[in-house]
């Protein structure tokens, strides 16, 4: 059957994009008190979707609408978990993190260092590209809600804003990291007409994971993205930079450990990031960061221990801690050169008292602080 025919008979299977809703930024009031009890919910902005056939044309156009520093984007499709017969549920999550994060107060570091006429620029949203598939395996449309989640990802880079995508499942990185591509040599193509691959910026990609996610596969799914991605730089001859923290040993077969090693993976395990020095960490982490010119930064939520962080779609037995990924992340964003963010696999579902979007919501508040404050 083909897909056509296949939507006809099913009208709630296929991707759309949702645009910016206003009704998950909500938030406490507070008139008896200062203005600085200020809340994300209120600084928010909503932006224009980048259109399907040139991105990078149309955000030329906006002007005005201000560029903010920071967008987000959400990929709601959990069909790559489906694929890879994970727990299924984390296409809810992005609606469920905005509800969450819109709560969190402006932290007085921003509020110090930036004038009141700064906030509006500080954060956008996109809204989502959502995935129908009807509960069941639908041929093509995991790749399908990818190339338009890229889509947008690349117009939001283009503009020289940080995108930050929620997802979703994991098969969110193999989107982001194709827009962030698309932006980067969209630009140099544009700065220069003889640009040459080997002049293409080298990005590296630092994942937060207990699985290493470069499983063997017929198609993608949530457990291929960086093998598809090391394939894709091969195929433009660009190197595959790759370092991966919190990898546990009984979360990926020797297979995939044997491929790492021939992929040349940098591993931070689990183990090494409970009981090695943060020195040690911290000097693996610099050299990593050192190689390349641009970072993606991915944080799968099933890196923390399923007691922290129960909404997952394969919830870990022993995982890292919220600190040690924060001293991470500072590190991480303190090189400057982060330019594309991501969350995967909350699920919702099988959350407890919103505890994982809760942390999620933390580490957006996070990397939003320290991105901003870069600029300040």
């Amino acid at each position: 059957m083909s897909m056509s025919s296949f939507l006809m008979d099913n009208p709630k299977i296929g991707v759309e994009h949702i645009p910016f809703d206003a009704s998950l930024w909500t938030g406490r009031y507070e008139p008896d008190e200062s203005e600085r009890a200020l809340y994300w919910y209120q600084l928010v902005r909503a932006r224009t979707p980048f259109n399907a056939q040139n991105s990078f044309i149309q955000s030329h156009h906006h002007h005005n609408q201000p560029n903010s520093k920071v967008t987000l984007v959400g990929f709601a499709c959990d069909q790559g978990v489906r694929r890879n017969l994970g727990r299924v549920g984390a296409r809810h999550a992005p609606p469920a993190i905005r509800q969450t994060f819109a709560k969190l107060p402006i932290p007085s570091a921003l509020q110090n260092n930036f004038d009141k006429a700064d906030y509006d620029k500080f954060l956008a949203d996109v809204g989502d590209i959502v995935c129908y598939d009807n509960d069941s395996l639908i041929p093509e449309i995991l790749e399908q809600t990818q190339a338009q989640y890229s889509k947008q990802v690349a117009g939001i880079i283009s503009q020289d804003s940080l995108a930050i995508g929620l997802g979703g499942g994991h098969a969110i990185a193999y989107a982001s990291y194709m827009g962030l591509w698309q932006a980067l040599n969209n630009k140099s193509d544009l700065n220069d007409i003889n640009a040459t691959v080997s002049s293409a910026p080298k990005i590296g990609i630092i994942n937060f994971d207990a699985h290493l996610d470069i499983r063997n596969a017929p198609k993608g799914t949530s457990g291929t993205p960086f093998r598809q991605i090391a394939e894709h730089n091969r195929s433009q001859g660009q190197p595959f930079h790759y370092c991966a923290i919190g990898i546990s040993q009984f979360s990926n077969t020797t297979a995939l450990f044997d491929r790492a090693n021939e992929l040349g993976i940098t591993i931070i395990t689990d183990d090494s990031c409970a009981r090695s020095s943060w020195e040690s960490v911290a000097r693996q982490l610099h050299q990593f960061i050192e190689e390349v010119d641009v970072l993606y930064v991915t944080m799968d939520m099933d890196a923390f221990p399923a007691s922290i962080v129960p909404g997952v779609s394969a919830p870990a037995a022993k995982g890292i801690s919220i600190d040690f990924a924060e001293r991470c992340l500072e590190a991480i964003f303190a090189s400057g050169k982060v330019k594309m963010a991501d969350f995967a696999e909350i699920n919702p579902t099988y959350d407890i008292d919103g505890r994982s979007c809760k942390v999620t919501a933390r580490f957006l508040a996070l990397m939003i602080q320290h991105h901003l404050l870069l600029q300040a």
